[in-house]
């Protein structure tokens, strides 16, 4: 399988919340929706693939041998970019 465990969160919960984004703010809610998909997957990976030891993660929960918490940074860049795309008024979304 491609993922193990919950790994498969770490893109249904990205689809969530930047379909939510997008529906309650148009085209410039989907980096909203990618930013609080990044926090998200990073506090739901982390605390899944905690072990007894807080200082230690045995990451069973992973998608593409990527342990779940690390699909944050992911999202987090696509936030960022845009963004950043959303402001230089090269966002698909100010095409319109």
């Amino acid at each position: 399988m491609w993922w193990s465990g919950a790994g498969i969160l770490a893109v249904i919960l990205p689809a969530v919340t930047v379909a939510v984004g997008y529906q309650l703010g148009g085209y410039p809610g989907v980096p909203v929706g990618f930013l609080v998909a990044g926090i998200a997957t990073w506090f739901v990976g982390r605390r899944m693939n905690r072990t007894d030891d807080p200082k230690t993660y045995h990451n069973e929960h992973s998608l593409y041998s990527i342990p779940m918490q690390y699909w944050a940074f992911l999202w987090a860049f696509f936030a960022l970019t845009q963004t950043v795309l959303g402001l230089l008024g090269k966002a698909g979304w100010q095409q319109e």
